[in-house]
């Protein structure tokens, strides 16, 4: 993957969800840690319309969150991703 993550389509999808997921657990201002992402395809005819992404909570303590999210594209399992938020200040 590049190392300019803000330009790969993926990146920006895993991000918005798990974002919506760390402000409903906080009740507003979160910020991210570390993100880890595990390309399993890297097709890029996938239209980012037709990519679907489940975000579980792994973990949560008072001030910290541990996400897994999973990209899916045609029913089948493309990228995973792990990550830590932390509650904002």
């Amino acid at each position: 993957m590049s190392n300019y993550l803000e330009y790969q389509s993926y990146y920006n999808l895993i991000i918005k969800s798990m974002e919506k997921i760390a402000k409903e657990e906080f009740s507003g201002n979160t910020r991210l840690l570390s993100v880890n992402i595990d390309l399993i395809g890297q097709d890029k005819d996938y239209i980012l319309g037709d990519l679907e992404t489940i975000t579980d909570v792994e973990k949560k303590s008072k001030d910290t969150l541990f996400l897994k999210t999973s990209v899916l594209a045609n029913n089948k399992i493309i990228t995973y991703s792990s990550a830590i938020w932390a509650k904002g200040n």
